[in-house]
């Protein structure tokens, strides 16, 4: 494929995983919330990339499990990757499947739920937001080692992307500071 057809498919990834992402975190997204907008744009972002990676990942286990099972002699066309028996069995394609849906819907409910925890003043849930932002940091921090070691990798490159988008995320979603308690006045000593 050429570097245009690439461009048009993570073009339509990216929209993809930002509708996936609104739709995930509809809630958050009404008038009447005057929270920061931010960090919940960028993990509804990421929870639908989520789901569009696993959904991805799930339909090309799931065409490698049929590949295997199916007879080889009667397969008409060609296809994007050779699987042969070494590849393993059908139910290890089935394995992987079942892996990949139940990892991306845990994912997609820790990001979304954490996108909705951003908007709100509690500091016990912006906490728990600034804790999956900081997981987030410590990934793009590996993507940024991986880059600086040599690696081109495309998942590594866009973590080092990512990386000032998610510190940016973590400044603006970090807990207030709770109100010093007032020293309270002691009593004067009575006088004699």
């Amino acid at each position: 494929m050429s570097s245009t057809s690439w461009l048009a498919v993570a073009v339509a990834g990216t929209l993809a995983a930002a509708v996936v992402g609104a739709l995930l975190t509809l809630p958050i997204w009404t008038p009447s919330r005057r929270a920061p907008r931010l960090v919940a744009l960028l993990l509804a972002l990421h929870a639908g990339a989520v789901v569009v990676g696993g959904t991805v990942l799930a339909a090309a286990a799931a065409r490698s499990w049929q590949l295997v099972d199916d007879d080889p002699a009667q397969q008409a066309a060609g296809t994007l990757v050779e699987v042969s028996r070494i590849d393993g069995d059908g139910r290890l394609y089935a394995l992987v499947v079942l892996l990949v849906v139940a990892v991306t819907a845990c994912a997609a409910m820790v990001l979304s739920m954490a996108a909705r925890f951003a908007t709100s003043t509690a500091v016990l849930q912006r906490s728990i937001s600034c804790a999956v932002l900081g997981l987030e940091i410590g990934l793009c921090g590996f993507g940024l080692a991986q880059v600086l070691s040599g690696s081109r990798n495309a998942l590594a490159i866009i973590g080092v992307v990512n990386l000032p988008l998610v510190m940016a995320a973590m400044v603006v979603c970090w807990p207030p500071h709770a109100a010093e308690p007032r020293p309270r006045r002691q009593l004067a000593a009575p006088r004699s």
